[in-house]
C-alpha cells in the first residue's frame, strides 16, 4: 500500500463493527466521568456559596436582634453616628472565627469600616481591605468572589442591612483553601480513576466484543470455505448459535441446500450431455479419418473440407472430455494418483502427441544440466493432459512463424514445467481470471475458445498438490508455469 492509501485508511478506516462498539463504550465511559467531574466541580462550589450565604444571613439576624445593644449611650435618634463602633466591633468579633471574618461599613462611607478583632488568620482582613472592596466597588450586592493569593483561596460575599434607618454594607470573608485543595485532590483522583476505568473498560470491552463477534467470524469462515464441492459439508447448527443468528443460520442452511440441489442438477446434466455427445463425436471422428485415408478420388477442396471437419470434431471431443473431467472433479469422482514421473520423458511424450502438423513449431528447450534426471510427483497422465491443453492454447495465440517452446527447470523442492508462446501475452488484470471456469482474457475476442481448458488445468494441478500461473516474457509472449513437488526417482540408476 502506498503512502496516500495508508493516509486515506488512517483518516477514513474501513467500517468495523468492533471499532464502532469499542468507540461507543469509550465514549460512554468518558461522558459518564466527564459529567461526574463537572458535578464534582460545581457541587462543592454551590455548597460553599450556600453555607456562606447562610452564615451571612445568621450574622444579619444577630445584628437585627442586637441593634439596640450597639447604640451609643448618648444617642437620642437613629443616625449614622448612633451606632457605637466599639460595641459593633465586639459583636462582629463574637461572630467571627479563625477562618471567617464579618466586617461592615456604612454604605458609601468606606472610611467608617468596622473590623472585628482578628482571632486567627490575620490575612483575612488584608484580603478584604486590599481586594474585596475593589471587587465590590459601586455594586449593591454580589455573590461570592473567589480570590487566589499565593496559592491560598479566599471567598468574599457582600450584602446590605438596615440598622436604625441607615444602610450598612456587610462583608463575609472566609479562608476556603482547605476545601479548594480537597476539591482539587478529588478532581485529580477522579481523572486518574476515569483513565484507569477507561483502560479497564477498553480491555473488558474488547474481550467481550471479541467473544461476542466470534459467532459472526465463525459464520464468515464457513461462508468463505463453501465451494461447489463442499456444499454438503458446511452447515450451521442454529441450536448452537446466538439468538440473533439463529434465523440467519437457518436461512444460510436453506441457501446451501438450494445451491447443492442446483449444482447436482447441473452436474448430472453436464455428465449426461457429455456422455451422450461423446458417442456421436467418436463416430464422426472415426468416419472422417477413414474417408481421409481413402481420399485419393476426392478433389483438393473436398479433402480440405474433410480436414476442417476432422479438426473441429477432435476439438469438440477434447472439449467434451474437459467438461466430463470438470464434472467429475466437482463431484469428487475424478481419480488423481500421485507417483514419481520423469519430467524429461513427459515432455518428450507431450511433444510427440502434439506435433501433428506443427512439427517445426513445437520444440523442447533444455534449461538446465541434468534435465533428464529431474523427477516430479504427480499423476503422469493428467500432467500430459494439462501440458497438451496449454500447448493447444499456445498455438491459438502464436503467429504461424513462431515456435511454442517446452522447458523445465527445478529447485531443491519443486519442478516447473513451462509452455511459452510468442503471442500478445496476458494482461496483468486477467492473469488470475483466465483460470476460472468459462472466463477468458480481455484480448482473446478474436480467438475461438470456451474458457474450459485452463480452468480444468488449474483444477488438476491443484489436485496434484501443485500450482499454476502465467507471466509475460520480457521479449513478448506468455509463459504458463506448472509447479509440482520434486522427488527422487524410484529406480536407483536415476539417482541424482
Amino acid at each position: 500500500m502506498n503512502a496516500r492509501g495508508a493516509w486515506i485508511n488512517f483518516r477514513h478506516p474501513p467500517y468495523s463493527i468492533r471499532r464502532v462498539l469499542e468507540r461507543t463504550s469509550l465514549m460512554a465511559v468518558g461522558l459518564g466521568y466527564g459529567l461526574l467531574l463537572l458535578f464534582n466541580l460545581q457541587l462543592p462550589a454551590e455548597q460553599r456559596r450556600q453555607a456562606q450565604r447562610e452564615d451571612l444571613d445568621d450574622a444579619k439576624a444577630i445584628l437585627r436582634q442586637s441593634k439596640d445593644l450597639i447604640l451609643r449611650a448618648d444617642s437620642v435618634s437613629a443616625s449614622e453616628n448612633s451606632i457605637d463602633p466599639l460595641l459593633l466591633k465586639r459583636l462582629l468579633s463574637d461572630f467571627s472565627s479563625f477562618h471567617l471574618l464579618i466586617s461592615m461599613h456604612p454604605k458609601g462611607f468606606e472610611a467608617g469600616f468596622v473590623m472585628p478583632d482578628v482571632r486567627g488568620d490575620i490575612s483575612l482582613g488584608r484580603v478584604l481591605s486590599s481586594y474585596g472592596l475593589q471587587k465590590y466597588q459601586g455594586d449593591a450586592k454580589y455573590g461570592p468572589v473567589l480570590i487566589d493569593i499565593d496559592s491560598a483561596y479566599y471567598s468574599i460575599i457582600k450584602d446590605e442591612i438596615e440598622l436604625h434607618g441607615n444602610t450598612w454594607n456587610i462583608y463575609l470573608v472566609q479562608d476556603v483553601s482547605r476545601q479548594i485543595r480537597q476539591q482539587n485532590i478529588l478532581t485529580i483522583i477522579l481523572i486518574l480513576a476515569a483513565l484507569l476505568a477507561s483502560m479497564v473498560t477498553l480491555f473488558l470491552t474488547r474481550t467481550g466484543i471479541r467473544r461476542g463477534l466470534e459467532p459472526l467470524q465463525r459464520f464468515g469462515g464457513v461462508i468463505e470455505s463453501v465451494s461447489s464441492g463442499t456444499l454438503d459439508d458446511h452447515r450451521c447448527d442454529p441450536k448452537y448459535e446466538p439468538v440473533e443468528l439463529k434465523s440467519l443460520a437457518g436461512s444460510f442452511n436453506a441457501l446451501l441446500d438450494h445451491l447443492a440441489d442446483s449444482w447436482n442438477r447441473q452436474r448430472k446434466f453436464a455428465n449426461a450431455l457429455s456422455h451422450e455427445l461423446r458417442t456421436p463425436i467418436t463416430l464422426i471422428i472415426g468416419y472422417t479419418s477413414r474417408v481421409l485415408r481413402r481420399s485419393g478420388n476426392l478433389s483438393e477442396d473436398q479433402r480440405h473440407q474433410l480436414t476442417i471437419i476432422d479438426d473441429e470434431t477432435r476439438r469438440l471431443g477434447r472439449l467434451i472430455t474437459d467438461l466430463l473431467d470438470i464434472a467429475r472433479e466437482e463431484s469428487g469422482t475424478l481419480v488423481i494418483t500421485s507417483e514419481p514421473f520423469s519430467a524429461f520423458e513427459t515432455l518428450e511424450q507431450v511433444l510427440l502427441l502434439n506435433q501433428g502438423d506443427h512439427e517445426t513449431r513445437l520444440k523442447i528447450q533444455s534449461s538446465s544440466n541434468g534435465f533428464d534426471q529431474i523427477w516430479a510427483l504427480g499423476d503422469h497422465d493428467r500432467v500430459v493432459q494439462c501440458l497438451s491443453n496449454l500447448i493447444e492454447n499456445a498455438f491459438k495465440y502464436s503467429p504461424e512463424d513462431k515456435r511454442v517452446e517446452l522447458s523445465c527447470n527445478s529447485t531443491h523442492e519443486h519442478v516447473r514445467l513451462q509452455v511459452r508462446d510468442h503471442g500478445p501475452g496476458v494482461p496483468e488484470a486477467d492473469q488470475e481470471l483466465i483460470f476460472e471456469q468459462f472466463q477468458r482474457g480481455s484480448n482473446t475476442a478474436q480467438q475461438p475458445g470456451s474458457g474450459v481448458g485452463l480452468a480444468l488445468v488449474s483444477s488438476l494441478v491443484k489436485r496434484m498438490g501443485g500450482r499454476i500461473w502465467v507471466e509475460n516474457a520480457a521479449d513478448g509472449g506468455a509463459i504458463f508455469v506448472i509447479e509440482l513437488q520434486r522427488c527422487q526417482p524410484p529406480d536407483p540408476e536415476y539417482a541424482i
